[in-house]
């Protein structure tokens, strides 16, 4: 994927262009065209994991009969969870700090929460990766090998939650 704080950059109008030789100005444009860039990033990122959650829901119909119909209620969980991580990804901070808050909001932060973001499309292939494995088991027929490809999509939907919920930690520094 491109990187879009270059897409944002080379895109600024004449006027924009001309404000960004008012003093204080240029700074304060740049911090907000990255938060733009990062909050661009952030719904393409949400729309690929709605992707993997309309194949999620796909596979579910699909194991209504057959052997995945004992593992239906652990992939609702799991479907559950994946909504539930993408509602995060909508609902996330742009990276603003107020006034007075004791931690300031520098461009290098917002730097790497762009890319900590850019990283979180790795997880979608994965979650991409964990579907295309219980497709596989559904479609074998085999149901001793659908519950672990079910284990393991709940597990990758889990991981990458819970590395999104790491994000503060790079806002703040801590990681």
């Amino acid at each position: 994927m491109t990187d879009l704080r270059n897409t944002i950059f080379d895109n600024l109008s004449g006027f924009e262009a001309l404000m960004h030789k008012i003093p204080g100005y240029k700074g304060y444009k740049e911090k907000e065209m990255r938060r733009e860039a990062d909050a661009l990033l952030r719904q393409h990122l949400a729309a690929q994991y709605e992707a993997q959650l309309r194949r999620a829901s796909d596979v579910a119909s699909q194991m209504l009969t057959g052997p995945g119909m004992s593992q239906l209620a652990e992939l609702d969980k799991g479907n559950t969870r994946l909504q539930t991580f993408i509602d995060k990804i909508k609902t996330a901070g742009q990276g603003y700090a107020g006034l007075f808050d004791a931690i300031k909001v520098k461009e290098d932060e917002l730097d790497r929460l762009y890319e900590f973001d850019n990283q979180m499309l790795l997880q979608a292939d994965s979650v991409a990766a964990a579907i295309d494995a219980l497709q596989t088991a559904l479609d074998g027929g085999d149901a001793s090998a659908v519950a672990p490809a079910v284990r393991g999509y709940v597990k990758v939907v889990t991981d990458a939650s819970a590395q999104f919920d790491q994000r503060r930690d790079v806002l703040t520094g801590l990681a």
